[in-house]
């Protein structure tokens, strides 16, 4: 079985991590291949543009028994039609309600454009329950026959080591006698980062906020962070690889999860959630959409960003342990080598049937 993976998002984005796993441990059970992001986000969504003609040549003169495809954008999945067209399954992933994030005009033309590149899908798959009830909603033909390919972690990756361990060690003698929250993310209009730096503005204890990430908004949240007066206490990393977030969740005392109590938030799964708890970090988190289903493993506040900062006021003052209870729920449940496995046979099921 020959397998392409795709993503149509930028090389900096948590759908392009997405995609990335699951090639890198579906190519341990089937012959995978996948070919990269050319970009990075660009103002006014240009890479979508500019990568359509370079997926476009990627594909000349392959042939595939399936293409995944993480996000139905015109960029990926028009090329893919040429390899569908030479008798590959189409298989589209949806791992967010993109449209949710923009408003008025914008959001229309996302949502027919995804609506329409939807379409073409033979299979489609998704990672939350509620996303796939919205789906189904919106493309009925589907029904019933959307696969759940989980949001996971890559233990090979996000596990403790050495030099990891050393780092780790480096970062909390820098800022010795604080306590050390850590956020990552992709900057940009999904990552509330506003509302987190006012959470964190209402913290007594003396604390560092590690922001972790880049991306179009990271000089707009550094204005924001100024304004706030909170320039000392926020140092942004820019973007980092992920093996160099791993000593940042590692030397925290508190990994922060946040998202506004909006519609699109009901309809996604937190990647950085998962990572966090995967190394047993104590996480505070707000109670929005399925991060209520990790209750028992984190420290959850109501929906608000008031509520949530005043989880953060209470939990900064307990004496906080490795969290080795959500490191082994996540081992348990999100482990992509064994979601990559059951990825497997369903594709192969996929080709028997035909």
């Amino acid at each position: 079985m020959k397998v392409l993976v795709l993503s149509s998002q930028a090389s900096n984005t948590g759908s392009t991590l997405r995609a990335f796993y699951i090639y890198k441990h579906l190519k341990k059970y089937a012959d995978a291949d996948y070919i990269a992001p050319p970009f990075k986000s660009m103002p006014f969504m240009l890479d979508f543009l500019f990568s359509l003609f370079y997926y476009f040549f990627m594909v000349l003169n392959r042939k595939y028994d399936a293409v995944i495809i993480v996000k139905p954008y015109p960029n990926t999945v028009l090329p893919a039609l040429v390899l569908k067209a030479g008798g590959a399954k189409l298989i589209i992933d949806i791992d967010d309600m993109d449209y949710g994030y923009r408003a008025g005009f914008l959001s229309q033309v996302i949502k027919t454009l995804q609506d329409n590149m939807t379409e073409k899908a033979d299979y489609l798959t998704s990672h939350n329950q509620a996303l796939i009830k919205l789906i189904e909603k919106t493309h009925p033909r589907f029904k019933g026959k959307i696969y759940m390919l989980k949001q996971c972690v890559d233990l090979s990756l996000y596990k403790k080591t050495p030099p990891s361990l050393k780092i780790s060690r480096e970062i909390r003698s820098v800022y010795k006698g604080k306590k050390i929250l850590f956020y990552t993310a992709h900057l940009n209009i999904a990552s509330y980062l506003d509302d987190i730096l006012a959470a964190v503005s209402a913290v007594k204890e003396n604390y560092v906020l590690i922001v972790g990430g880049g991306g179009p908004m990271l000089d707009y949240y550094k204005k924001s962070a100024a304004k706030m007066g909170l320039s000392d206490k926020t140092i942004f990393t820019g973007q980092l690889k992920q093996e160099e977030i791993v000593p940042y969740i590692l030397a925290s005392d508190l990994c922060l999860v946040y998202y506004r109590n909006e519609p699109v938030n009901l309809h996604r799964a937190s990647m950085k959630l998962r990572e966090y708890l995967s190394l047993g970090a104590n996480v505070a988190a707000n109670a929005v959409g399925e991060i209520k289903d990790f209750k028992s493993v984190v420290h959850l506040s109501g929906a608000s960003y008031k509520a949530f900062a005043a989880k953060l006021k209470n939990v900064l003052k307990t004496k906080l342990v490795n969290n080795a209870g959500g490191q082994k729920y996540i081992k348990s449940r999100y482990d992509w080598y064994v979601e990559a496995k059951k990825l497997s046979e369903w594709i192969n099921n996929l080709q028997e049937a035909v």
